[in-house]
């Protein structure tokens, strides 16, 4: 212990308190700060969380397909994103798979 010679001048039974005390004295102040600071803090302390984000819908297939050019390309481009799409979820089961099994 670098400090036991502070023992020989502060007893225990008062300089263990003033620690704690100055240590519950910096939380309050730093938790003060932020709450007066912030304006998400005070929300979460009264319980309410993030705002939900409203997620983006997904065009439909037959949408997308029927907002597609003539020659078919936004067709094809979708294919092509949702065959890319169950590929990787299929990569992944199996990472998820090995992992698990080890």
């Amino acid at each position: 212990m670098y400090n036991s010679k502070m023992w020989l001048v502060v007893k225990p039974t008062v300089g263990v308190p003033l620690f704690f005390g100055g240590v519950a004295l910096t939380s309050l102040a730093i938790h003060t700060a932020v709450l007066t600071n912030t304006t998400w803090m005070p929300a979460f302390y009264n319980g309410r969380g993030r705002a939900p984000v409203a997620a983006a819908a997904a065009p439909a297939p037959a949408a997308a397909a029927a907002a597609a050019t003539a020659d078919g390309s936004a067709a094809a481009a979708l294919a092509s994103a949702q065959a890319a799409l169950v590929s990787a979820q299929t990569a992944l089961v199996g990472v998820q798979k090995s992992v698990g099994s080890q």
